[in-house]
């Protein structure tokens, strides 16, 4: 029996559009929608995911162990969730870190959205442009593109297992630093690796800027770290795509996050509005400071910027992809250069407030940490990136269905691009019933 259906009730002009479940993304979701008189009245992700109260679990804890707690609120990206957490705590504690400690954390960063990208644009949203009912059909369509999908995928990983320890939930970073710094060799190792992953890289990326993606423009503030001096993924303020900058303080001051009855994950607004986070969003905010390959890619994709297709999401994470290996390629060199020396990071418990931000692989993810004088977690929050996208999610997809409906498009038709949108989002909807 297939895994999903669709629902069409009519009386009195009246239609639900249902299904119940929604494959290749990260969690369980649903969708409805209702529809009266030729009109998209309400429409809904239906978040089938239970809550699990992670905020509640850090409450209280040490702050020697919260990171690591928090990196099991995701599988897929726990890189982001324990250094964005570190971050947050050594704002609160006074800590600083060294520039040693910035490039292994950046390195990780890189492997971290290397390994998510391949994952979602081979793997979840490329057969949506084929028509492919599963990955095996895939597979042996494109068998090049996918070898180049597993070993960025695999590189990505090791990147994360050298530096951190083990491949999924690191081990070694700790406040200030690393309790174990990484071996030279075998990031000598990785180095020799990386012309041939961006080789493979520019393989996928350019199979991505070659597709036929669906006409649709829905206007939408967009934000993400912003920096003057380069593509960032791991530090720097807030950035808006009206060139507003807010410290990241200021920006939780201002994004407002408000719970639905009867759902585990919160939405959140600025200004008064949805927005969206994730690559397309920094690739809108932060183009000028690519990698040279991916700014070439970009060129010859001749994608106009800013874009306000949401399906363009898809093309901007291959974008990243080229960029993060040509990123990692310089890092590992420069790892080998400076070398690698063990850092005193000496500091006390004390009380305080703090928050950090760091772009995990779909869109900004934040902590917020209090502190109390014998370094226990007194209050905390985590909004992350699915959680700020969801609203706008759910407006594009209003606004994306009213077009269907207006032309009385097929059943089917209705149905897979419902998926298909949902599906260029990347939601990761464990993350978000943290």
């Amino acid at each position: 029996m297939p895994n999903w259906r669709i629902v069409l009730a009519s009386q009195n002009k009246f239609m639900i559009i249902k299904i119940d479940h929604i494959a290749k993304i990260e969690g369980h979701a649903g969708f409805v929608a209702e529809i009266a008189n030729g009109q998209v009245e309400k429409v809904r992700l239906d978040i089938l995911e239970g809550a699990r109260l992670l905020e509640g679990i850090l409450r209280s804890r040490s702050v020697n162990e919260v990171s690591q707690i928090s990196a099991r609120i995701c599988g897929v990206c726990p890189v982001v969730h324990n250094l964005t957490s570190l971050k947050a705590l050594e704002e609160a504690l006074g800590v600083k870190v060294s520039p040693q400690t910035v490039l292994l954390r950046k390195l990780l960063m890189l492997g971290q959205i290397m390994n998510s990208h391949a994952l979602h644009l081979f793997f979840f949203s490329l057969s949506d442009f084929f028509g492919f009912k599963n990955d095996l059909s895939l597979i042996k369509k494109l068998p090049q593109k996918a070898q180049a999908g597993m070993a960025i995928r695999e590189f990505g990983n090791k990147i994360i297992e050298v530096i951190g320890g083990r491949s999924i939930h690191p081990l070694t970073p700790k406040i200030g630093g690393f309790t174990k710094l990484p071996d030279l060799k075998k990031l000598a190792e990785l180095q020799k690796q990386s012309p041939e992953i961006l080789k493979k890289a520019l393989e996928l990326a350019r199979l991505f800027s070659g597709l036929k993606y669906p006409d649709f423009k829905h206007a939408s503030p967009f934000v993400s770290l912003g920096a003057e001096d380069e593509y960032p993924f791991y530090d720097g303020p807030i950035k808006t795509s009206k060139e507003q900058k807010f410290k990241i303080s200021e920006f939780l001051s201002v994004v407002k996050e408000h719970q639905l009855a009867r759902s585990a994950v919160k939405r959140s607004e600025f200004g008064g509005k949805t927005f969206m986070v994730g690559a397309l969003s920094r690739l809108n905010n932060n183009a000028s400071h690519l990698n040279p390959e991916a700014k070439k890619l970009l060129n010859f994709s001749k994608l106009k910027l800013p874009n306000f297709n949401p399906f363009f999401n898809i093309f901007a994470q291959a974008v990243e992809i080229v960029h993060c290996a040509e990123e990692a390629q310089k890092l590992l060199k420069l790892a080998a250069e400076r070398g690698l020396a063990e850092e005193k990071n000496d500091w006390s418990p004390r009380s305080g407030e703090g928050c950090g931000a760091i772009e995990a692989p779909r869109g900004t993810l934040y902590y917020y940490y209090k502190i109390s004088g014998d370094g226990r977690i007194e209050d905390c929050n985590i909004i992350t990136p699915t959680s700020q996208n969801l609203a706008r999610l759910e407006s594009d997809l209003k606004e994306y269905l009213t077009e269907f409906v207006g032309r009385s498009a097929p059943q089917k038709e209705i149905e897979e691009k419902i998926k298909m949108l949902v599906r260029a989002y990347d939601p990761c909807l464990t993350c978000a019933t943290h």
